[in-house]
């Protein structure tokens, strides 16, 4: 996806993907999936999804990424925190406030010394963002920067690719097999009819749309 395409949304305030609560698969999953532990997890991105308070509040640290420098701040802004802002390699800004850090910067450029060390990923809003042919080349990166390959939830949007333009882009499970099957066990957790809730992408066309919550734990590697 062009990053001026995400720019000019954020700039206009084009931000239907926002969501203005807590995301209920979130809610409902991942106390499930993760049980006591609470490590950093990785939100790709993010954009300026409460879910990160969310998991802070939970306990645990908060690593984000976004291309948008508007959604970093309103992010901020917008939960009474005060950010400090530091320039780091690769065009990249990190926003810090308490235990949660938003890298701004285009995904695609992170290097795996600037996401550091990650104990899970939850992944609502960036997979859905690529388009088909981009999707590949975001699954290589999550590897190329987690190679310990952390257990993930993951969100993605099923419908008739021909009824409508995204993002966001239907992930077919098929698709998360193709991508992450090799290295992780994929568990799918919930399939339920999300027409209903998005009546802005039905105004687009859809007649159908499935949201689905996928865990994906890393499969045992072979002792060396």
């Amino acid at each position: 996806m062009d990053p001026d395409f995400w720019h000019e949304r954020w700039q206009q305030k084009q931000t239907g993907f926002h969501q203005t609560r807590v995301n209920p698969l979130l809610e409902t999953f991942w106390p499930r999936c993760m049980g006591a532990a609470r490590p950093r997890v990785f939100v790709p991105l993010c954009g300026k999804s409460l879910d990160m308070i969310w998991l802070q509040n939970l306990g645990h640290p908060v690593l984000g990424t976004e291309l948008s420098p508007l959604a970093v701040d309103e992010f901020f802004r917008e939960n009474g925190l005060s950010a400090v802002k530091t320039p780091l390699g690769s065009g990249f800004v990190r926003a810090e406030s308490g235990d949660i850090s938003l890298l701004c910067g285009n995904h695609f450029d992170l290097t795996p010394d600037l996401v550091g060390k990650i104990g899970a990923i939850y992944d609502r809003a960036a997979l859905v963002a690529m388009p088909p042919e981009m999707q590949g080349r975001y699954a290589e990166q999550v590897f190329r920067l987690l190679p310990e390959t952390p257990p993930m939830l993951l969100i993605t949007l099923e419908y008739g690719a021909e009824e409508m333009s995204g993002p966001p882009f239907p992930v077919p499970e098929e698709t998360v097999v193709r991508l992450f099957g090799q290295a992780y066990r994929i568990e799918l957790l919930s399939a339920r009819d999300a027409l209903e809730g998005n009546p802005q992408l039905r105004a687009k066309g859809l007649s159908r749309l499935t949201e689905k919550a996928f865990w994906l734990r890393p499969k045992l590697r072979p002792e060396p």
